[in-house]
């Protein structure tokens, strides 16, 4: 991801390239690259993203969770509230 924003930003600086669209697989799928692309430069990003939502690795999904709109925290399947973390 460091290699594409150096390019992407080289090409500004050294060629008044100003791209409108960036397309990537899904190494650059993650959410900071397409935010970047966006919000910073105005790119409109062609990329898979990665979607977390089903898990098989043991772990849990999004779906396992419930969200307490009163307590204003997430509950776990085996119902142990877990206060809110990071971005939602």
């Amino acid at each position: 991801m460091l290699a594409a924003k150096r390019m992407i930003q080289r090409s500004l600086e050294r060629f008044d390239l100003y791209p409108s669209r960036r397309l990537g697989d899904t190494a650059y799928g993650s959410a900071a690259m397409p935010g970047w692309l966006v919000y910073e430069h105005g790119i409109e990003p062609h990329m898979t993203v990665f979607d977390k939502k089903a898990r098989t690795d043991g772990t849990f999904s999004r779906e396992d969770f419930t969200y307490d709109h009163v307590g204003d925290l997430y509950c776990a399947p085996m119902a142990k509230p877990s206060p809110p973390q990071g971005r939602q």
